[in-house]
């Protein structure tokens, strides 16, 4: 009993008021983290990136390829997996959200085949990350050390990755006969000018 002659109880008013509003943020934030969780997987698959008409060489490079499920565990790595850094997380972030937007203006403003994907090609280390790459291949180094072949490559990206990048020595990795599928769909690889 309280001194005016009313009970105190623990669930009062504004007691309450506050927990309801806790329990309120604490659903909204789950809410909106499974929502961005799901729109980032569902806008980073192979089915949604490849969508676009531009893209039907890369989508039929990419499904011939290991990373594109053609191997005998039908495993799949996303288009996230290997395009965006995997570095820390603001920075995947700021990479998917520019690539969101940036990509589709792109698709929409130029006539498909005006896109220079060879040039683009030549310039893979802007578009894979190492990070991405070591994503998956975590454990590389340890592994090629019981191969002699594979280990001499590594060890000279191990023991300076600043000068050397995954898709420096593996540069059909992920888009098996890119070239090809370019040039089978009406993207004839530039002729170089003579000097």
């Amino acid at each position: 009993m309280s001194r005016d002659g009313y009970s105190v109880s623990f669930f009062s008013k504004p007691v309450v008021k506050a927990l309801a509003v806790l329990a309120v943020v604490g659903v909204g934030v789950v809410a909106s983290w499974a929502v961005m969780d799901t729109a980032f997987h569902a806008t980073g698959d192979y089915e949604f990136c490849t969508s676009c008409h531009g893209y039907e060489p890369i989508a039929a490079a990419y499904r011939e390829d290991v990373h594109g499920g053609n191997n005998p565990y039908g495993v799949r790595a996303a288009c996230n997996d290997c395009h965006l850094p995997h570095d820390n997380s603001l920075h995947y972030f700021w990479v998917k959200a520019r690539n969101g937007v940036v990509d589709p203006i792109k698709s929409l403003l130029k006539e498909p085949h005006e896109i220079d994907w060879h040039g683009i090609r030549e310039r893979r280390k802007q578009f894979v990350y190492d990070s991405s790459c070591l994503n998956c291949h975590k454990y590389l180094q340890e592994a090629s050390e019981g191969n002699r072949k594979a280990f001499r490559s590594h060890r000279r990206y191990f023991n300076d990755p600043d000068d050397y990048s995954c898709v420096e020595c593996h540069e059909h990795v992920g888009h098996n006969r890119l070239g090809y599928h370019l040039e089978e769909m009406g993207w004839p690889k530039p002729v170089e000018e003579e000097k």
